[in-house]
């Protein structure tokens, strides 16, 4: 369960908010799923240094802005799992044959890791923005995803839009319903 998002390769391995670093993991606030920041709830960043980088790259000023303000707070990213699970289950609990099910789902055994940049997923052999991984139930997303050029030049997601992704990805595992690609009314149109 795979977000391309037109190409990972368009951001390559450039790491926005710095390199990782080793931090404990912790836990989502309201549904306690575990999740690893890697350090970028308080990335660690020149930005007087990264911000002349970047810019001479050609990113605009306001995704700049957004990448200085990441992520918002040191609790951001466990609130924005918990936002996307209960989103997510909403989302499928208004899908009448699914809703039931639905709303058994735990998280009790789902991670999250924030990843530095894009990266090199095996199975599919293809860099990429965002993972869900059914073995384990781990989720994978960077940080920043920004493409620097091609026909979706200017495109800057949050971990919180790949995670909101992903989530739905594990909620379509879980419920048997197709993950990806994802119809127009998806996952009502995918329900079994």
């Amino acid at each position: 369960m795979i977000l391309y998002a037109g190409s990972a390769q368009a951001q390559g391995y450039y790491e926005f908010l710095g390199s990782p670093r080793p931090v404990a993991d912790r836990f989502s606030p309201r549904h306690g799923i575990r999740y690893n920041t890697q350090g970028y709830d308080q990335p660690d960043v020149n930005w007087a240094k990264r911000e002349r980088k970047v810019a001479k790259k050609g990113v605009p000023a306001y995704a700049i802005n957004e990448m200085m303000e990441f992520p918002g707070s040191p609790d951001a990213i466990g609130e924005w799992i918990d936002q996307a699970f209960d989103e997510v289950q909403a989302q499928f609990k208004g899908c009448g044959s699914l809703a039931s099910l639905a709303g058994r789902v735990s998280p009790a055994s789902l991670s999250v890791v924030i990843m530095p940049s894009a990266f090199f997923e095996p199975y599919y052999k293809v860099d990429v923005a965002g993972v869900y991984y059914p073995s384990t139930h781990e989720i994978k997303v960077l940080n920043i995803y920004y493409i620097w050029s091609g026909a979706n030049a200017g495109w800057l997601r949050h971990a919180r839009d790949l995670i909101k992704w992903e989530m739905g990805n594990f909620f379509a595992t879980e419920l048997g319903v197709q993950a990806e690609p994802r119809p127009d009314g998806w996952p009502c149109t995918s329900a079994h």
